[in-house]
């Protein structure tokens, strides 16, 4: 769903729309003038809803606006203190959905899989961070030593020399770690299975 703001901004929008259609022929509400703000109504929310969902992520709208674009599939490479883990390099996949208005980001690994309960890009300082709250699940399998618990992101989001995130995780149980992306693919995997057979750039 988009945010509150981006739905402030799609009612004001066709607000305005109507507005100028009714200035425009004096003042006075026919039913066929009625007709005409609905219509009017009706494809300024439409267009914007596109924008949001699609439009922005196409190459020819990006200068409209500053917001990168995420949308898809991360290979990972992350750094645990967890101590069952502490001295392995964990290939893991951070799947992203994305919109203008949301971003919600997803972990896959190998034991364990976690999802954003909220998350949002910030510039902050000269540098673009996705911040993100989520919740970790283990896998049935898993011993009681890797609880179900919730944590807290800070990935930096770096163009050059080509797009890649970066930062930081914390977890309530204690353990934190550094993650950093090391691939890419505009599909977005459900599984652990299935990212690990991707083919990333």
């Amino acid at each position: 769903m988009p945010s509150s703001g981006w739905a402030r901004i799609t009612i004001a929008f066709a607000a305005i729309v109507s507005s100028v259609i009714v200035v425009a022929s004096g003042g006075s509400v026919s039913l066929n003038l009625a007709k005409a703000v609905a219509s009017a109504s009706s494809v300024v929310i439409l267009a914007l809803l596109a924008f949001d969902h699609i439009l922005w992520r196409l190459q020819g709208f990006r200068h409209l606006h500053s917001r990168p674009v995420l949308h898809g599939t991360w290979k990972t490479e992350l750094h645990t203190s967890y101590e069952g883990r502490k001295d392995e390099v964990i290939n893991c996949y951070l799947v992203i959905d994305q919109t203008f208005s949301r971003i919600c980001a997803r972990m896959l690994f190998d034991r364990s899989r976690s999802g954003s309960m909220n998350g949002d890009i910030v510039r902050e300082n000269g540098r673009c961070v996705l911040y993100y709250v989520f919740r970790s699940h283990k896998n049935a399998l898993e011993p009681a030593t890797n609880p179900t618990s919730r944590g807290a992101a800070d990935l930096t989001i770096a163009t050059t020399p080509s797009l890649q995130l970066e930062g930081d995780y914390w977890m309530e149980v204690g353990t934190k770690g550094t993650m950093r992306t090391i691939g890419y693919t505009t599909t977005r995997y459900d599984t652990y299975t299935g990212a690990s057979q991707g083919d990333y750039r």
